[in-house]
């Protein structure tokens, strides 16, 4: 059964409500009984010494020799005397029998504690006779130093009995009345709770079928006004992501124009020079047309190569799988991979890092770490790589540095656009798209981290990374 928030919330009030009664409920009658049991067996057992005092003095008035006798046969009077002053039933037993009952009903037989005072031990029980609770209390009778009877007191607990009834009864209706108002109270509150969500909710349904000029305004002072503020900026962002989108599209059909254009100067140069080609009879200028047809054509195939990996790149910028990993790792990996090119060129790679787990996508983390390493080895002709590391509670910076011969301020600014290359001769002498560094921009980007370079006397590359991304 789907159950909205309003009823959850009533649900979980009343019923932790009526857990917290009911555990109060029974801590507080067992308390209330186990006091009430206490303090008459308290006043039972002052009452016993008195009566022990005076039974142990009659007897000694007595000859030694008949004292079970006299207990005997005075026990009738010597109990109901007792049970004058103290105003409770009195049995006096001996050997085991009672010889003495203050009175008769309801019948009451021999039990444990009988049994222990007639070995010289004070003793009591709670037993149910006739639908009423009794205390037996039972006490020694000695002569001298052995026992010979025991007196037993019965007390009735009607008394006390009542007093917890009425104690229960009192708090079973001041539970009814506390769920009743808590009720009214959690009815009341949820309302408050629910309607700002409900009106969230028609605000996004018409949001989803896209008026973001549609803005939800809530002042709870909580969470929900939070949430309805969130609500807001998203819808904003939504609304500026879509123009982004146009300006996008906008911006694509550019690009396309230019590629276009791009695409014309070489091709035009191929058939140009495949139609001279054919009309040329010195190998000399044959050879010449052939190496304008090889550059042609090797420039049309880099735009190919370009075209290919920016298609790549849109792919798969939205395939972003995080897994904790340990950076360390990652770009110890990456090292590896380049040992045998560094050692070609002669740079020593010094590495400073600790192992530190953050959640990022491993490979993709990875392709920025090669292609970073692999710059600096083609176009910084450095001999020494340095990667350290700095962290605190939000970020992780990386740092990559070579002591090479650096990029100039001018060529800064742009290092991060498509098909853009700082060291022009150094792309033609080792190749490359100059797409490398857009990619791994967009990259960090979308693991809400970012690509810093600086240059002086020498390159360094900081990436930063979201430490609880």
């Amino acid at each position: 059964m789907k159950l909205g928030i309003k009823k959850k919330i009533l649900f979980i009030n009343i019923t932790v409500l009526i857990m917290a009664i009911i555990g109060i409920y029974l801590v507080t009658i067992y308390i209330l009984y186990s006091k009430i049991i206490n303090s008459s067996i308290e006043t039972l057992k002052k009452e016993s010494y008195s009566s022990q005092k005076f039974v142990m003095n009659y007897l000694q008035k007595e000859d030694k020799s008949y004292s079970e006798k006299v207990l005997s046969e005075m026990s009738p009077f010597i109990a109901t005397y007792l049970s004058n002053n103290c105003k409770v039933r009195v049995q006096i037993y001996s050997n085991n029998s009672l010889v003495g009952d203050s009175e008769d009903y309801p019948e009451i037989k021999n039990d444990e504690d009988v049994s222990m005072a007639l070995i010289g031990k004070k003793s009591y029980i709670v037993r149910n006779l006739d639908g009423e609770s009794y205390i037996l209390f039972s006490s020694p009778i000695y002569d001298e130093d052995r026992s010979i009877g025991c007196i037993r007191y019965v007390y009735n607990l009607h008394k006390e009995n009542t007093i917890i009834m009425n104690t229960m009864f009192s708090m079973t209706l001041f539970a009814i009345i506390s769920i009743l108002f808590s009720t009214i109270l959690s009815n009341s509150f949820s309302n408050k709770i629910v309607m700002p969500i409900l009106r969230l909710k028609n605000i996004a349904r018409k949001v989803s079928y896209g008026d973001f000029s549609k803005k939800i305004n809530i002042n709870s002072g909580d969470e929900i006004e939070d949430l309805a503020n969130s609500f807001n900026i998203m819808s904003n962002n939504i609304e500026n992501m879509i123009d982004k989108l146009k300006e996008e599209k906008e911006n694509q059909k550019r690009f396309l124009d230019n590629i276009t254009h791009e695409f014309k100067t070489p091709l035009a140069a191929i058939i140009g020079y495949s139609d001279l080609l054919l009309r040329v009879k010195n190998k000399s200028d044959t050879e010449q047309c052939i190496t304008y047809i090889r550059k042609s054509s090797d420039r049309l195939l880099k735009l190919v190569e370009q075209l290919l990996e920016l298609s790549r790149l849109n792919k798969n910028q939205l395939e972003i799988k995080k897994e904790n990993v340990d950076i360390k790792s990652i770009i110890e990996s990456s090292v590896m991979i380049l040992k045998p090119r560094m050692k070609k060129f002669g740079i020593d790679v010094r590495i400073d890092l600790d192992s530190k787990y953050i959640s990022i996508d491993k490979e993709k983390t990875e392709q920025v770490m090669l292609n970073v390493l692999d710059n600096a080895i083609k176009y910084s002709e450095c001999t020494k790589i340095t990667i350290s590391m700095d962290y605190d509670k939000e970020n992780l910076k990386i740092y990559i540095y070579d002591d090479g011969q650096g990029i100039p301020n001018q060529e800064l600014k742009n290092i991060f656009k498509n098909f853009y290359t700082a060291h022009k001769s150094l792309q033609k002498k080792y190749g490359g798209s100059g797409l490398g560094l857009s990619i791994c921009k967009e990259i960090m980007e979308k693991q809400l981290g970012n690509i810093e370079i600086e240059s002086l006397n020498g390159t360094r590359v900081i990436l930063t990374f979201k430490v609880n991304y």
